[in-house]
């Protein structure tokens, strides 16, 4: 496996662990066994990775980070479960936190939109209104067409 792909640790144990892709497309997927996978991004590449784990007594971490895969020779934040990090445009723990922003994606998918394919400073956005408790502004179309149309410039 080339270095440029980010690797993410797919994993699902009834009851105790499911570590899932809640949006993106990866590049290559490998299933190491019936519970477990790695799936492999490109250079640039936006996902949802939610990670869930519990015990006998409960739900002990559960949170939902947007990354975007970055070069590994670039300042990477640390995100358990993907290597070597990305950059982290959200990132939200807590059942009700990620309730919340779980709620937004699907707001989005609604309008038609691939999550993957929004503005950064959007999910930035929504990181900093649901951590501080404040009301989120929802996504819009026209912001979406603003976003496309500056990375077409920017490219």
């Amino acid at each position: 496996m080339s270095e440029s792909f980010t690797r993410v640790e797919i994993a699902f144990y009834p009851d105790f662990v499911n570590h899932w892709l809640r949006f993106g497309e990866a590049d290559e997927w490998r299933d190491l066994d019936r519970r477990r996978a790695l799936a492999f991004f490109k250079l640039g590449r936006v996902f949802g990775y939610v990670r869930w784990q519990a015990n006998e007594f409960g739900t002990q971490d559960w949170r939902f980070t947007v990354v975007q895969t970055r070069e590994p020779s670039t300042l990477l934040s640390r995100i358990p479960g993907v290597m070597p990090g990305g950059e982290a445009l959200l990132l939200l723990t807590g059942k009700t936190k990620v309730k919340q922003t779980l709620l937004q994606i699907d707001a989005i998918e609604a309008m038609g939109l691939n999550p993957a394919d929004v503005s950064s400073a959007y999910y930035r956005h929504l990181h900093n209104r649901i951590l501080a408790g404040k009301p989120v502004r929802p996504y819009s179309h026209e912001q979406h067409l603003a976003h496309l149309a500056a990375r077409r410039i920017a490219s």
